[in-house]
């Protein structure tokens, strides 16, 4: 087996990929169209043999439409990844499956207790 002289490995580079496609989708999805504001795709995870996504999603307004937006996803999973396969240039698309990224909301709470810190003396 030859090793890659790439820096930047295959399966990250196919997920990137698969990401930034997605992303591009989203506002052409007749089903998300009305449902708020749009979700951001924070990272896509391939597993290691490329046969299946996980692909995890941010809300700007909160994750209580989160649930919901995950569903409507997951629902429309497979036409995106139909769309997928006619514009790339994969051997195979995996199947994606959509979960909802607590990380942001998780850093706007930390975010809001730090605010609520009183000074420390060498502040003052």
């Amino acid at each position: 087996m030859v090793p890659s002289t790439r820096s930047f490995p295959r399966r990250d580079r196919v997920a990137h990929l698969l990401q930034v496609e997605i992303a591009n989708l989203l506002p052409h999805l007749h089903l998300l169209s009305g449902s708020g504001l749009l979700p951001s795709i924070t990272e896509l995870r391939l597993a290691k043999d490329l046969r299946q996504a996980t692909v995890l999603f941010s809300l700007m307004d909160g994750p209580q439409r989160a649930a919901r937006v995950a569903r409507e996803l997951n629902e429309l999973a497979p036409e995106i990844r139909q769309i997928l396969g006619k514009r790339l240039r994969l051997r195979r698309i995996p199947p994606l499956h959509f979960c909802y990224d607590p990380r942001f909301d998780q850093d706007a709470a930390i975010a809001e207790l730090l605010t609520h810190l009183p000074p420390s003396p060498e502040d003052l």
